[in-house]
């Protein structure tokens, strides 16, 4: 089962504005067990969107196209639908019931004009927009499944989520013989992954590829079987494979995210935590605290960029730092110590480090950083030289936090 992703509109085209979308939704159909076999970007012409969606009508089974479906009028993603299917556009009343109900939940007057975005094919599906005003439609012509979405992100995730999702499932899940996984790893380079697994990326079957992110190494495993049971079989083989030569380093599947698995550990062993953050200035607080629930185990976090802070928040003493320099493994230590006794907490956690691009000596350069936990134990510091732009430095810095709080909870 093969799909294309059609993109709508001129700013994608000129600059600007990156297309988040199909990325989305390759990663989403090929977890249902669709296959993005292309990916289309298509300005606001006519002309070219009736040549874009007649090409995919002829390649692939599944189409979804995302944007277009605005008030405006260069908004001809519903136009151009028709016109190909040789459908005539109709007025739903279950659409502009729900356009309507949108603006008078705001309590705002409603503008005529958003009337067109209650049009669909005729005989199209509505598919309901959870966060937005346009909805979006699907239909089946001659075969073909055809979905229209808007092109927020937001609405059009949501409507994929809550809506399409299911729908695409329901058609095609059956037949999908497709599967996939994606493993997290942390700790590790993409070079020592690689030396690690290579005999396992040699092989043919099932096709298993690595992507660096910042946040650490994904190994991609897709199995492209007889049926789907055999191809879960053989990414779930491969996966045990994985694990094996991996480690702790692998830290989770598909969409879960570190702070994710860091708040289930804590959550589990009924564990509290505190942060205090020098470089990078509440990341690991903010993410966290992304974790709907995380009230049960995050005390607190304080970010403390001036010496003065440090000293005055967590206690630390203005002699070590003047001694030893703010970024220090004597000072994160301190931060750690002091962050856990201000919270009365299971672990403290702290970060100091010189993210850049300046203020990097030969002997403290730019990517220099400490991390700290500290426990019942004692306090653990890591020293880490992060290579990067500052925003790497203080995404890559967060990471290893959050990790070095995992490997603690699984040692």
């Amino acid at each position: 089962m093969r799909a294309e992703i059609i993109a709508t509109g001129s700013e994608l085209l000129t600059g600007g504005v990156i297309d988040s979308n199909s990325v989305y939704l390759a990663e989403e159909l090929l977890d249902i067990g669709i296959e993005t076999a292309f990916r289309t970007v298509v300005g606001d012409n006519d002309k070219d969107m009736d040549e874009a969606l007649r090409g995919a009508l002829a390649r692939v089974d599944v189409i979804l196209v995302t944007g277009g479906i605005g008030p405006t009028e260069d908004d001809m993603t519903r136009k151009a639908v028709a016109r190909v299917l040789k459908k005539r556009l109709v007025l739903s009343d279950d659409a502009l019931k729900a356009v309507k109900a949108v603006f008078s939940a705001k309590g705002k007057k409603y503008p005529g004009a958003n009337d067109r975005q209650a049009l669909i094919p005729g005989g199209a599906r509505i598919l309901s927009n959870p966060v937005g005003v346009a909805p979006g439609f699907y239909c089946i012509d001659e075969g073909k499944f055809i979905a229209v979405m808007p092109g927020v992100p937001a609405e059009m995730r949501a409507m994929f989520r809550e809506g399409l999702r299911q729908v695409l499932s329901e058609h095609f899940g059956g037949k999908a013989a497709i599967r996939r996984k994606v493993l997290h790893t942390c700790g590790l380079s993409e070079s020592k992954v690689n030396e690690l697994i290579q005999d396992i990326l040699k092989q043919k079957r099932p096709a298993v590829g690595l992507t660096a992110k910042e946040s650490g190494v994904d190994i991609r495993i897709v199995a492209r079987e007889g049926s789907g049971a055999r191809s879960r079989t053989v990414v779930e083989r491969t996966e045990s494979e994985v694990r094996k030569k991996l480690g702790d380093a692998v830290y989770g599947v598909d969409g879960q995210d570190l702070e994710e698995i860091v708040g289930a550990l804590l959550r589990q062993r009924k564990f509290t935590i505190a942060v205090a953050e020098s470089c990078t200035g509440g990341l690991i607080g903010g993410r966290l605290t992304n974790i709907a629930g995380s009230s049960d185990y995050f005390e607190r976090s304080v970010v403390v960029y001036s010496y003065e802070a440090k000293t005055s928040l967590l206690g630390v003493p203005a002699g070590l730092i003047e001694s030893r320099g703010a970024v220090s493994s004597e000072v994160a230590v301190a931060m750690a110590g002091g962050i856990r006794d201000q919270a009365k907490t299971t672990f403290g956690l702290a970060v100091t480090g010189i993210a850049g691009p300046g203020g990097g000596t030969p002997e403290k350069p730019v990517g220099l950083v400490y991390i700290a936990l500290a426990s019942k134990d004692g306090v653990k510091v890591d020293e880490h030289r992060f290579l990067g732009t500052r925003e790497q430095v203080r995404l890559r810095t967060a990471q290893a936090a959050l990790d070095m709080v995992r490997r603690y909870l699984i040692a």
